[in-house]
């Protein structure tokens, strides 16, 4: 597979979003290449899942702080994109590969990326009580407080979420990888009954996440964790 590289570092969430969209229309098309992007935010931005509904979203408190608000083309929950590298990955699918293979092997190489700036990371079921999480509307708002499947964490708090959807055979895998903790804003910005269930969903964002500073025990910056992902991800190949 001719897996094309870019970065196309800070941009807006429209543009950001409609990059990843229109990509995945070309590649289908047979028009582009398979590529794999990372890029950052600028103004940091909340992303909402492709069905989510933005009543769940304090849109006034959005547009206060001087954020930016976008709908993401893959489903999922509410993520707010601040200290992070973002990453997409468009392709179409070889035969006998299903979107859980292109899954488990990004994420495999993401260990070994991260392992390299002294993040030791695990690729394990996720330990989330999703029952219970489910039960409260204003805490399901929010993507990395949930984990249905295989995820990337430290001490079994998560450090990437990811997301897929397929047009037909070309697959759009996006994610976001937490750098820094700037993400628990994210309670600051969705609709809750009380300051207490503010509080409430802010520690649990906390107690579900972990970022890659904390598990490096250095503060890394965006370039690092590009070229360590870019030197991994030149091998990646699942055709």
């Amino acid at each position: 597979m001719n897996l094309e590289i870019l970065d196309s570092e800070s941009q807006l969430g429209k543009y950001n979003m409609d990059f990843d969209f229109e990509r995945t229309m070309q590649v289908s098309k047979g028009l582009a290449s398979p590529l794999f992007r990372v890029y950052s935010w600028d103004p940091w931005c909340l992303s909402l899942g492709h069905n989510q509904k933005i009543d769940e979203i304090d849109e006034e408190a959005i547009s206060l702080r001087g954020y930016d608000l976008v709908r993401r083309p893959t489903g999922g929950r509410a993520v707010f994109h601040s200290e992070e590298i973002t990453y997409s990955l468009v392709m179409n699918l070889p035969d006998g590969v299903s979107i859980q293979d292109v899954y488990r092997e990004v994420h495999l190489s993401f260990i070994k990326a991260f392992a390299k700036l002294g993040a030791n990371l695990d690729f394990e079921k996720a330990q989330s009580d999703l029952a219970s999480f489910y039960k409260s509307s204003d805490l399901s708002v929010a993507c990395f407080a949930s984990s249905a499947r295989y995820e990337l964490t430290y001490q079994n708090r998560k450090i990437v979420g990811s997301a897929q959807r397929l047009f037909d055979r070309t697959l759009l895998q996006h994610g976001s990888i937490l750098i820094g903790n700037a993400h628990e804003i994210l309670a600051d910005l969705v609709k809750v009954k009380s300051p207490e269930r503010r509080e409430s969903i802010r520690e649990y964002i906390k107690s579900q996440t972990a970022t890659l500073n904390e598990a490096s025990g250095k503060k890394l910056t965006y370039n690092d964790c590009r070229d360590s992902i870019f030197e991994e991800i030149k091998t990646f190949n699942l055709a």
